[in-house]
């Protein structure tokens, strides 16, 4: 039976995790590890165990992604709608089958109005052009997104707007969506977590945000499900 064994980042994630008040649960596109099977099982566990869940699926900033990888730009918007649309509704037949009352599902893309947001992504871009430590962080980030060998610059530009469009809620969820605290759950440590959490990088999480990784617990398992393209 499949389980999930949570695994604070930190020991201040550890407390925040304790309070149980608020999740974002990372489902990503274009992964295996997402099976309906493993969203259903993750959801339940999500929704029985905090307050409140959002659960976050990606936008149009895949498409960057895409065409880092080689395909063409044309045709990259709309195989990124499709994963996308695919993804949520992946998602949204998990949550019909449960039936809580405590979880809602959107995109970065929907919270483009929310000025919490947007301020934290402007911010991110701005130190992104003028920091070049960061930069380098950034680019070197999206490299295991992309999963390509021998990655240049430019493709990991094309890239980045996937990186800096999540980033925003690894780093502050309380300020964007008005929880007291909350933690990001993803089966995994995600590019730039340890570094943010280490305190090496010129932005901090919140006192407030945690990271949790929501590793499957059932014997057979393997790492191949969670694929580089996220």
């Amino acid at each position: 039976m499949i389980g999930f064994d949570p695994v604070p980042l930190t020991s201040r994630c550890a407390q925040i995790l304790d309070g149980r008040e608020h999740a974002v649960v990372g489902v990503s596109a274009l992964n295996g590890y997402f099976a309906p099977r493993t969203i259903r099982h993750l959801l339940d566990w999500a929704t029985r165990t905090f307050a409140r869940v959002h659960v976050l699926v990606p936008g149009v900033e895949l498409a960057g992604t895409l065409v880092a990888r080689g395909c063409p730009a044309a045709k990259a918007g709309a195989k990124a709608r499709s994963a996308a649309n695919n993804t949520r509704n992946r998602v949204i037949r998990a949550l019909d089958a449960l039936d809580p009352s405590n979880a809602t599902v959107s995109d970065w893309n929907e919270l483009a109005p929310n000025r919490a947001y947007g301020e934290a992504r402007t911010g991110l871009e701005r130190l992104f052009a003028t920091h070049p430590a960061f930069a380098e962080h950034c680019l070197d980030a999206v490299r295991p997104i992309v999963g390509v060998p021998e990655l240049s610059r430019e493709q990991a530009e094309q890239a980045l707007p996937f990186l800096l469009a999540e980033l925003p809620l690894v780093i502050d969820t309380p300020s964007i969506l008005g929880t007291g605290s909350s933690v990001f759950c993803y089966p995994r440590p995600m590019p730039m977590v340890d570094l943010l959490y280490a305190g090496v990088l010129p932005i901090h999480p919140a006192p407030t945000q945690g990271f949790v990784s929501t590793a499957l617990t059932q014997a057979v398992r393997s790492d191949q499900y969670l694929s580089n393209v996220r």
